[in-house]
């Protein structure tokens, strides 16, 4: 079986970095990839927004130190997670997000690709 997302896009923000309860860091970012089509020489462009939460220990310590500014160009991979909660409301909500867990799930600026010395540590 394999579960795997390739993304290309622009972060919305800065990298949110927390604390879980267990002691362990997360990182959750958004990034924008956009598609467009052309009809009568004009073009029409559809932006598509992706939540990427973010484990691999090594990625967020690199994104705490170094940080990946709003705009950043962004190359992650990882596998896609399908979650539900129900709302204040008591209406069940459902989302999508990419999870970059394992040490072949990966996210690399594409800007300053220099930078990219995100290691794979749990």
């Amino acid at each position: 079986m394999l579960n795997k997302v390739q993304l290309i896009g622009f972060t919305g923000a800065d990298a949110e970095i927390r604390t879980t309860s267990g002691g362990k860091k997360v990182a959750t970012l958004r990034v924008a990839t956009s598609r467009y089509t052309k009809k009568g020489g004009e073009r029409k462009d559809y932006t598509t927004w992706h939540t990427v939460e973010i484990w691999n220990q090594g990625t967020v310590n690199w994104l705490e130190s170094r940080g990946l500014p709003k705009g950043s160009k962004v190359f992650v991979e990882g596998e896609i997670r399908h979650d539900r909660f129900t709302d204040n409301g008591g209406q069940e909500r459902f989302f999508s997000k990419v999870v970059v867990a394992t040490p072949q799930h990966e996210v690399k600026s594409l800007d300053r690709p220099e930078h990219n010395e995100a290691g794979d540590e749990d």
